[in-house]
């Protein structure tokens, strides 16, 4: 590919995200863009807000941490001294705000960006209306008399804080139209879709004998899903699929952690041919991609849903709802199989179908491996970096 211009590489970047857990689609992406920025010669700055250490991010540490309750069981908020995040990004020499994220560190970099003069961009990666209503539980939270105007709230919040943006960076085309539909101006708005390293999720990386490792016969038919163990992703569509059918040749493979993951494990340890792996990185991680044979991600409210991609890459058939990022990148019967979102008989159904025509999965495999090469980490970098240096001097 050709180099990028010298207006692109005198970009210093403070990419600006909210860690609410160790493993999760925005810390993928902040390491991916990263990486593409290093391999450019790109100034490119990961920051947040934690309690500990963790690569690639400058961590700030919290003056204050709120329990996020409902909303992210387990999970909290970190709050940094203001002064702090400022005197930084003055010290690195900033020229443009990014924010990954519609939280603490979201706010934190619109206001950074108004104080210093600086352009600022913001991301929108999580579906918050379908999280809201998947999340909420309790007294207030859940109550139909009050959920809508919680709900109304928030997405009034949202409107508001990404109004102020130079720039609304979409997943999809669904969110594109709906950031439309909300009162953004196209104008406003870059298409900012998926990113994969198609090099390190690869079908070279096939182990079947990783599956004894874990004690889980490597001869039987393996569904895998990877992320963290939520209801919010519809986990239990799977959980209860294989709780409710006799499926004695396949096994369940569950990869990621969370405080809802032990819950499950109690309530469905008496099947024995689900498994929960835990939290997996690096070759351990790709292996095990590389080696099922079939993912399954039920989630409704992915903007992205990164993991699809991953596998996608890996030369795995996946499954998908119809609705959020993954819609955008599966097609049903070419590369994938995709049911009715937030229907769990149409999830079960087409599951069925799948395991009844095993012989299809090869060839819907390799069709989304080739699919994924028109996706690439470096492809979506080179435009993200282009877009968002039009904003600087």
């Amino acid at each position: 590919m050709s180099e990028l211009s010298a207006h692109v590489k005198k970009l210093r970047v403070a990419w600006i995200a909210d860690i609410f857990d160790e493993v999760s689609g925005i810390i993928t992406d902040t390491e991916e863009m990263n990486d593409q920025a290093k391999k450019h010669g790109i100034f490119w700055q990961p920051i947040t807000c934690y309690t500990k250490a963790l690569a690639p991010f400058h961590v700030i540490k919290p003056v204050i941490s709120i329990p996020t309750n409902s909303f992210y069981a387990g999970t909290s908020f970190h709050v940094p001294i203001f002064l702090n995040v400022t005197s930084y990004l003055r010290r690195i020499n900033a020229n443009i705000i990014v924010s990954n994220t519609p939280g603490v560190m979201g706010m934190i970099a619109m206001a950074a960006a108004k104080l210093l003069g600086l352009p600022w961009v913001d991301i929108y990666h999580t579906d918050m209306d379908s999280y809201a209503k998947k999340l909420s539980k309790g007294l207030i939270f859940g109550n139909p008399l009050v959920e809508p105007l919680i709900n109304s709230a928030g997405l009034f919040y949202l409107k508001q804080y990404q109004k102020q943006a130079d720039l609304i960076f979409v997943r999809t085309r669904e969110f594109w139209d709906l950031k439309v539909k909300k009162g953004h101006s196209p104008s406003k708005l870059r298409y900012y879709p998926a990113g994969v390293n198609v090099d390190h999720w690869n079908p070279s990386y096939k182990n079947r004998a990783i599956w004894n490792r874990y004690n889980i016969n490597s001869e039987k038919f393996i569904v895998l899903y990877v992320g963290r163990i939520t209801r919010v992703k519809d986990i239990l569509y799977l959980l209860d699929f294989f709780k409710n059918n006799q499926l004695n040749d396949c096994e369940l493979v569950l990869v990621g952690g969370g405080p809802e993951k032990e819950p499950y494990e109690r309530q469905y340890k008496a099947i024995k041919n689900i498994h929960f792996l835990g939290v997996k990185r690096g070759q351990e991680l790709q292996e095990i991609y590389a080696s099922s044979d079939l993912y399954v991600l039920p989630s409704p409210t992915e903007t992205l849903g990164k993991t699809v991609l991953e596998a996608m890459a890996s030369g795995v058939p996946v499954l998908v709802s119809d609705k959020g990022g993954p819609r955008d990148y599966v097609q049903d019967n070419r590369n994938g199989r995709i049911f009715q979102a937030g229907n769990y008989h149409s999830f079960e159904q087409v599951l069925k179908e799948i395991l009844s025509n095993r012989e299809i999965l090869p060839a819907l495999g390799n069709a989304a491996r080739e699919s994924m090469m028109l996706h690439t980490d470096e492809q979506l970098f080179r435009k993200f970096a282009t877009d968002i240096a039009d904003l600087i001097d």
